[in-house]
């Protein structure tokens, strides 16, 4: 029997929490299936089949020589976010794996920073519907109160059954 997708179990556990207080209980869920989210201070804003928002704070930590978010932490951003959006999708027994990701920084990120990635309908139904495949999914970073493109990307994210994964994939 396949494994629960253990990200929509996430997403229905917290379905129904009011937005307050759901934020806070779905980072840590989904830090503890994902440890590094945690590490690197990530804040789950929105979290649905079609859209996730995550949010990363400017901390010292995560900066660069010049105060801006570092642009790893801008990337880790973008993945985290697009990765979380196709693993609410994926069938129970698949797991997500990136492919490739193109990131364009367009200005410089000097306070927090909010990534978006969605899916339409057609292609949510598309990696619910399959045990294997790949899809492309856009993603813009912008501050969380204004609308100037930080960074975009597309990342290329395949999904297979846990069982194919192995240390060569």
């Amino acid at each position: 029997m396949p494994t629960i997708n253990p990200f929509a179990r996430i997403a229905d556990r917290y379905r129904d929490v009011p937005p307050r207080l759901r934020r806070p209980l779905v980072t840590k869920a989904v830090g503890e299936v994902i440890p590094f989210v945690d590490t690197a201070g990530c804040f789950i804003e929105a979290y649905t089949p079609r859209r996730v928002a995550v949010r990363l704070d400017n901390e010292q930590r995560l900066r660069n020589h010049l105060g801006g978010l570092h642009a790893a932490a801008l990337a880790l951003l973008a993945e985290t976010a697009t990765g979380l959006v196709v693993a609410l999708n994926v069938p129970d027994g698949s797991s997500p794996l990136l492919r490739t990701m193109n990131v364009s920084f367009d200005a410089f990120a000097r306070e927090t920073v909010q990534a978006e990635a969605t899916l339409t309908d057609d292609e949510s139904a598309q990696v619910q519907s399959r045990t294997i495949g790949q899809i492309e999914v856009d993603v813009t970073l912008a501050a969380p109160d204004d609308d100037t493109t930080l960074v975009s990307g597309t990342l290329k994210w395949a999904w297979l059954p846990k069982e194919r994964l192995s240390e060569d994939s």
